[in-house]
């Protein structure tokens, strides 16, 4: 299985929904419950159409149409956070009076370190699943190791969407703090990695009462690791 080699890095579950004035009346109310569900949140934002509270591995926004919790780590759909997810969804549902969803979806993301960009790319065009020019193009050189591939997937009709995504990138960070205190004042990292994004969603109207949040991320789960094989290796 392709995804044994890789590390669970984010996952998202999302809502969207008609305009939620509720949310004007209850921010309060919805901070506090939400605080209940996940400890130790902290207020990062506060706007008239969104809030965002914030934890350890965590990220929950509570906005006008939409609603989003943001998960870190390769353990975001064990069995006590998936209750809280659900929790948290039934704290919407409530304080927002929620009856029909817009949109229901899920996001994962899997990334694979790599100790340079070109091995980085070399296992993404090692998939075979797009043909490279076998001659110079734009005037680029062929052989840099910055070429890449970023290749999409897209499968949708009227009820339901599916997208993943492969690509390879060079992320770069880099701070300068105060010499005083530091010896290394100015801290530079890279990282290369390939990445696996897979986004899953409901379309249409959705009335609440017929989302089962646990069941959802089930369903979401087996999907993915049974049909990405088909799809990544189509080419091999």
């Amino acid at each position: 299985m392709i995804l044994d080699s890789f590390t669970q890095y984010k996952s998202i579950f999302q809502i969207q929904y008609s305009d939620a004035f509720e949310i004007w009346d209850r921010a309060g109310e919805i901070a506090r419950r939400l605080s209940d569900v996940w400890p130790n949140l902290k207020v990062k934002e506060g706007q008239p159409q969104i809030q965002v509270l914030g934890g350890e591995g965590v990220e929950i926004q509570t906005g006008f149409s939409k609603s989003t919790v943001t998960l870190s780590g390769a353990k975001a759909f064990e069995q006590r956070k998936v209750q809280q997810l659900k929790n948290t969804f039934e704290i919407w549902s409530e304080l927002l009076k929620l009856d029909v969803l817009n949109r229901v979806s899920t996001r994962v993301v899997f990334v694979k370190h790599f100790d340079s960009i070109k091995e980085a790319n070399a296992a993404v065009f090692g998939l075979k699943l797009a043909r490279w020019p076998d001659s110079k193009v734009f005037d680029q050189p062929q052989e840099a190791d910055l070429n890449g591939l970023e290749i999409g997937y897209r499968f949708e009709d009227e009820q339901s969407f599916s997208l993943l995504r492969i690509k390879a990138e060079q992320l770069s960070f880099e701070v300068d703090l105060d010499p005083y205190f530091l010896d290394e004042a100015n801290i530079k990292k890279t990282k290369n990695r390939m990445v696996i994004d897979f986004d899953r969603g409901l379309l249409g109207k959705v009335k609440v009462g017929n989302i089962r949040v646990d069941e959802w991320i089930k369903g979401f789960q087996h999907l993915l690791h049974r049909d990405i094989e088909k799809v990544l290796k189509g080419q091999g």
